[in-house]
């Protein structure tokens, strides 16, 4: 593989996304990171590789990469162990010192990893190596800063209180915090009086102090003079970061064990990075195909590439969902296409690549545009990718379509909307039905003194009083309607165990002149259950309501005959049913008997308000109710109790 001529045709557009993924692994500059063959001969060559270990591509695929390897390491074979331990563990992983081209040494850390065909063939093994040897550096610095100030207390306090990148303190014999300084502070989070003088276990996991781990650490370092330790440590918040741990036994001149130095580094990042580069490394290294393939079958995410110029060059099946192209429709098209017509006329597409250029990432959240024109409101994440010697070479695309969290939100907003103005509706019936009452009496106070003011000339106006009787009735009933109304909303009904057909007879009874009017039937049949736990009040009215609907709407060549039945569901609900032969609700109608004064038939004396009611005793208590009907043939209202109690 040549590096520069790899590089110098990505500069044109790209058409092939696997070049894309070889791309994204040579832009890695931190780490190297290449092939071998079962022989453990070099056989790809990423920038990293080259940045690292000096060598040029030309220069080293085909050759062993023993080359890395100090005279000391080869002489003992110590590379071919390194594969055998790969194959036999799986993952093979090192720190020490390799050598550059230039015969200079850096401190590694090695990761070899075997890479088998389905057919547990061995293909080669793939290699990841990281430049520590500023790491090395600064811990061995620290280390021989502390052997030359250690018989100075004073000079060795002032150095370490200085350090803020490593927790630098003392433990004594029993493991107990005996110094403290500014980067202990900063990383662990406890000031020095805080700590000092309490088991440094307390920066441990519950699960590591249970099994003795931090006397295990102290024990090995008595044993082998220095202990050192990567794993998950706790700051005083409960947050945990992964800590490089190094504690070293202090012994005196009799060699009696006088306390631990401990260095503690915050390696997070580090280890975010490494878990990262080791989860690439692995859905990498069977095939380069097998990582489109994933990118691929990405559907939540339209993920794409564009060249520098915006021009698309690589297609997800994720962006074909949520975009609507197909890759042969879009591939080499500008990424305008996504916009509207107002936001490219204002040159919006170009500020996105500007300010992600400019700031190295861009998120965004907006409407765009399907290719059947439709839009969708979008997240979109733009970052540009460069390659190791900063020249621009285009940018990765993360689309999401958040419609419907979207919807959701202005649904919320219309939800809230509708609750303020249900309360302020509330309110205002509340209101009307107690401020009406007294004008109402006035004027049946004043039509009585009318009635006796005409004398004689009474019974020409007849008439029209007994209209204006009528009128003042039927206000009086709407003002007792919306009075009954607002007890919905004011009043808690005590609940009590209700006989069904105890409160049937009663009804039927208030109903009796309607009943022998109209020669209606009423029964009640199937029963799975007898009573309901309820407000009786509540309940009568109810049940009243749907009743006398029942017969006041009766078809006028049949007498009205009502069925009321009640059933228990799989799931618990208790259903009241009220079932009549009259004249039936139309389809489109049905979903508005239940608003107030809505009618259907307008032959038939009523306010309109009573389904109102009977809706809103039942919304008050958790219940609901549906209807279904046919026009000419009746109507079934369906009570649905939800309460478990009964």
């Amino acid at each position: 593989m040549n590096h520069s001529s790899e590089v110098d045709s990505i500069s044109q557009p790209v058409h092939q996304t696997d070049d894309l993924y070889r791309l994204l692994i040579n832009s890695v500059t931190d780490y190297a990171i290449f092939l071998l063959d079962p022989e453990g001969n070099v056989a790809t060559w990423n920038a990293g590789a080259r940045r690292i270990k000096q060598f040029e591509a030309e220069d080293i695929i085909g050759k062993h990469f023993s080359n890395f390897y100090t005279s000391e390491a080869k002489e003992r074979d110590y590379p071919a162990y390194e594969l055998r331990e790969a194959q036999k563990q799986g993952r093979f992983e090192d720190e020490g010192w390799r050598v550059r081209k230039d015969g200079t040494v850096f401190w590694a850390n090695v990761i070899i990893t075997p890479l088998y065909s389905q057919d547990r063939v061995l293909l080669g093994f793939s290699k990841i190596t990281r430049d520590l040897s500023e790491r090395k550096k600064a811990e061995d610095d620290l280390y021989k800063a502390y052997e030359e100030v250690k018989e100075s207390e004073e000079k060795y306090r002032l150095m370490v209180e200085g350090v803020t990148d490593y927790a630098i303190f003392m433990l004594n014999p029993a493991g107990q915090v005996a110094t403290w300084n500014e980067g202990a502070k900063r990383i662990k989070g406890y000031n020095a009086s805080e700590i000092i003088g309490k088991h440094f276990s307390k920066f441990y996991s519950r699960e590591a102090v249970q099994t003795g781990y931090p006397e295990y650490e102290l024990k090995k370092a008595v044993e082998d003079g220095r202990f050192e330790d990567e794993g998950w440590r706790y700051r005083k918040d409960g947050s945990a970061f992964w800590a490089n741990v190094i504690i070293t036994a202090i012994f005196n001149a009799d060699k009696e064990l006088i306390g631990f130095s401990k260095i503690t580094r915050d390696l997070t990042d580090k280890k975010k990075l490494e878990e990262q580069l080791f989860r690439i490394n692995e859905d990498l290294k069977e095939s380069e195909e097998r990582t489109r393939l994933l990118i691929d079958s990405v559907k939540d995410y339209a993920i794409l590439m564009l060249n520098p110029d915006g021009l698309v060059v690589s297609w997800n099946s994720g962006a074909e969902r949520i975009k609507g192209y197909k890759a042969p429709e879009i591939l080499g098209k500008h990424f305008s296409k996504f916009y509207s017509r107002e936001a490219m006329e204002n040159g919006f597409p170009q500020y996105e690549l500007a300010q992600a250029r400019e700031k190295g990432r861009f998120e965004d959240e907006g409407w765009r545009i399907r290719k059947d024109g439709t839009a969708f409101w979008a997240n979109v994440v733009l970052s540009p990718i460069y390659n190791s010697e900063h020249r621009l070479l285009g940018y990765a695309k993360i689309t999401r379509d958040l419609t419907e969290r979207r919807r959701n939100e202005d649904l919320m907003q219309k939800n809230k909307e509708l609750l303020r103005i249900n309360n302020d509706l509330d309110n205002f019936v509340y209101t009307a039905s107690h401020d009406l009452k007294s004008p109402i009496t006035n004027l049946e106070g004043l039509l009585s003194a009318l009635q006796e003011d005409l004398g004689d000339e009474k019974e020409k106006h007849q008439q029209i009083l007994t209209m204006m009787h009528g009128s003042v009735n039927a206000l009086k009933k709407v003002i007792t309607d919306l009075t009954d109304i607002s007890k919905l909303q004011q009043e808690s009904e005590r609940r009590e165990k209700v006989q069904i057909a105890e409160l049937l007879d009663d009804i039927k009874e208030s109903l009796s002149s309607l009943i022998d009017s109209s020669k209606a039937k009423i029964r009640l049949e199937k029963q799975d259950f007898s009573h309901l736990t309820y407000s009786r009040k509540n309940l009568r009215s109810v049940l009243y309501n749907l009743v006398s609907n029942a017969i006041k709407y009766a078809a006028p060549n049949r007498p009205p005959v009502v069925t009321i039945f009640t059933e228990l569901t799989p799931n618990g609900e208790h259903v009241l049913t009220v079932k009549d032969n009259g004249l039936g609700i139309a389809k489109e109608q049905t979903s508005k008997i239940f608003a107030m004064y809505k009618r259907v038939h307008d032959h038939v004396e009523g306010s309109g308000i009573g389904l109102y009611l009977v809706r809103k005793i039942l919304e008050n208590s958790g219940d609901t109710i549906s209807v279904e009907s046919e026009v000419g043939k009746g109507s079934e209202f369906k009570v649905i109790f939800h309460q478990q109690n009964f």
